[in-house]
């Protein structure tokens, strides 16, 4: 017999999120610490000893004393049971009654397909989809359709997924693996840090925003994010260590000049090589030699922000100064962040949202990492004001887009 819980405990819900195959780091009870902004509770289904369902609810107030609900990644529940499902919408409902809710907005979960992207075209949805659609329907819940761009759903879609496999990186692209080759050449170093590396990353993510026109989060937000996973969260830096190149460049132009002087004028091939090298070693000493001046002995070219949650690694923001691209720092920070990951017990590691299109910058660059495409069921809605949930619609649409208009308006100035 099942029973609804209006309070889960915190603990006990994250006990039974991280072992189920629905976990995520957004169901997890701590995201509520990061969401500030939002009213939040956990509700669940327990049957006899055992809870069987869970959802970590967040909660927006709206004029007129009224709220709408929202449920990232949840609940989390077996949605092939019928049964379960439609006893929990129908508490939900109720429940969120109670609190004034025009609507409860949900995106389980739950993978519509899974495929390697050279393996879309013959990529199947998965079987027990359509019941779970019937199952969710009876219940109530109105599916919102299988969108493709990112800006039309809260959370993306689809995903990119690295799973664990031995010799990940024998897996990679031959591009992904030569910057690799490259950035170690280059004596990029890569740091593993806390909170004391907040701003050097929210420098480097600010080069990001400037290059794409886009606005992320600030250093308070990445501070909140690292406190509500003080022992599962960290900032990856990619550092160049500006003296050290410094001095070996200026040890191989002066290898190159005496060189040149020893090389007889009559060795015009070996002259034309050997005087290419120096222009290409004189523009780098000068180049360092600035950067020396103007930065000191190092700076930070690259970052990620990796948080893990049961057996999932999520890397949140990523960022790079655009200026030291041919260093390749961000092959180096995303490997890096992923091997964490694994070294720390994740099954997979999630490199973030991408564009359905699968044709984006970023779903090119994730591709050199051997992703697997998580494409998700996508977003459902649950009304509890039947009678205001179209007019809410309206209303939250129009937000929306206004918003979307605002942040494009952004970009352009």
């Amino acid at each position: 017999m099942y029973c609804f819980l209006e309070q889960v405990d915190p603990g006990q819900h994250d006990a039974f999120v991280q072992t189920n195959a629905m976990c995520n780091l957004l169901q997890s009870a701590s995201w509520a610490k990061v969401k500030e902004n939002w009213d939040h509770a956990i509700v669940g289904v327990k049957e006899g000893d055992h809870l069987v369902a869970s959802a970590l609810v967040l909660i927006k107030r709206l004029p007129l004393h009224f709220t709408m609900f929202y449920i990232p990644r949840g609940p989390v529940m077996d949605y092939q049971n019928k049964e379960l499902v439609c006893f929990f919408m129908k508490h939900l409902q109720r429940w969120a009654k109670k609190h004034h809710c025009l609507f409860i907005k949900m995106d389980p979960g739950i993978h519509y397909r899974d495929y390697l992207l050279e393996e879309k075209e013959e990529a199947q949805v998965h079987e027990e989809i359509a019941q779970i659609l019937e199952n969710m329907k009876e219940a109530g819940a109105i599916h919102q359709g299988l969108s493709l761009s990112i800006k039309d759903s809260i959370q993306p879609r689809f995903q990119a997924n690295v799973y664990k496999e031995e010799n990940i990186r024998e897996l990679f692209s031959k591009h992904a693996r030569k910057g690799l080759s490259i950035a170690e050449k280059k004596h990029v170093q890569i740091r593993l840090c806390g909170e004391e590396a907040v701003a050097r990353f929210a420098q480097v993510l600010h080069c990001t925003e400037e290059r794409k026109g886009i606005s992320l989060r600030d250093q308070e937000y990445f501070k909140k994010l690292l406190e509500a996973y003080p022992n599962d969260s960290i900032i990856c830096l990619a550092v160049l260590p500006v003296r050290k190149l410094y001095e070996e460049s200026v040890q191989k132009l002066n290898a190159n000049e005496q060189a040149l002087a020893a090389c007889p004028e009559n060795a015009k091939k070996k002259r034309f090589t050997l005087e290419e090298q120096h222009s290409s070693y004189a523009r780098e000493v000068s180049e360092l030699k600035e950067l020396l001046e103007k930065n000191g002995e190092e700076i930070t070219i690259a970052g990620g922000l990796c948080i893990k949650y049961g057996h999932t690694a999520e890397l949140l923001y990523a960022g790079m100064d655009e200026r030291f691209k041919r260093y390749m720092p961000s092959y180096a920070v995303f490997t890096a962040c992923m091997e964490w990951g694994f070294e720390s017990g994740c099954d997979y590691y999630n490199m973030g949202g991408i564009e359905g299109s699968l044709q984006d910058g970023l779903t090119k660059f994730k591709a050199n990492f051997h992703p697997h495409i998580n494409e998700f069921i996508g977003e459902f809605d649950l009304p509890v004001s039947h009678l205001l949930y179209h007019a809410s619609q309206k209303a939250y649409t129009i937000r929306k887009r206004r918003m979307l208009q605002h942040n494009e308006e952004e970009t352009n100035e």
